[in-house]
């Protein structure tokens, strides 16, 4: 890979690919400390996609940390490496993936038919874990009652029930802009997200939970209440982006204004 650019902005193919696809440098000093040009209302831009993401690695903060990188002119040491790695057929849906840090691994593989994907966990054997539903666009349709995925014309996500909650989502120009989740404690959480519309989204390896958001978030505004409570807890969470001379994002650095002097995690991103 090419050196990478950092560029802070406010605010989830087989294995065997891995070795010949570009990683991330682990010094990188920012270039310039410009504000991105970050719209919700704005229209969607018209940017290259990245392609498959198949390989994660995330870190946290450490101060015995063996890995150190670089944030607005400051080093941060780093610990953990929990990486992930994923599978893709010829059609680009995943068919695996694979969990692994220091002392434990788990790996999942998926096999399609046209109306539904099984789920294995791989380990000495192959053991059958579940079946998950599908609709005639490829995507979850829910195994436990009609209306578990609700999706609009054009393939985003915009509800889902189950689990103990309510996930109600707001897609303008290609992107979620607000999410509202209703916890059956009585727990509300509301978000919204702001974007780059210069750069592409990360990819979600998770093929089948509809279509994918088009832009990378900068800034996500979380708003949280119980029960009748009066007063409310709200966190920012910024998000900060290394780039590849293609203007992929290869690590993402998440700031919460809770603990706005560090990252609180770090991802190290490869595509295809």
């Amino acid at each position: 890979m090419k050196t990478a650019i950092k560029a802070p902005v406010t605010l989830f193919v087989l294995f065997a690919l891995l070795s010949a696809c570009s990683s991330p440098q682990s010094d990188i000093t920012p270039a310039t400390s410009s504000q991105p040009a970050s719209s919700v209302n704005a229209q969607t831009a018209a940017v290259a996609k990245p392609g498959l993401l198949i390989q994660t690695t995330e870190y946290y903060p450490s101060t015995t940390g063996g890995k150190t990188v670089m944030l607005n002119g400051k080093e941060i040491r780093l610990g953990g490496g929990l990486k992930n790695e994923y599978g893709y057929d010829t059609q680009k849906r995943l068919i695996q993936e694979k969990t692994t840090n220091a002392t434990w691994w788990k790996q999942l593989s998926y096999e399609y038919t046209p109306d539904l994907v099984q789920r294995y966990l791989d380990s000495d054997r192959k053991d059958y874990l579940n079946t998950l539903l599908l609709n005639t666009s490829g995507f979850l349709k829910g195994n436990q009652e009609a209306g578990e995925y609700v999706y609009d014309s054009e393939g985003y996500l915009i509800r889902y029930t189950g689990n103990g909650q309510q996930d109600t989502y707001t897609i303008k120009n290609g992107n979620v802009v607000a999410k509202e989740t209703v916890y059956n404690s009585g727990l509300v959480q509301k978000n919204t997200y702001e974007y780059d519309l210069t750069k592409p989204s990360i990819p979600f390896p998770l093929t089948f939970r509809g279509k994918q958001t088009q832009n990378l978030v900068t800034k996500q505004t979380m708003v949280s209440t119980t029960g009748n409570a009066a007063a409310s807890e709200m966190t920012v969470f910024s998000f900060y982006y290394d780039f590849d001379q293609q203007g992929r994002a290869i690590r993402e650095f998440i700031v919460s204004s809770i603990d706005p002097s560090s990252p609180s995690k770090v991802r190290e991103l490869v595509y295809q």
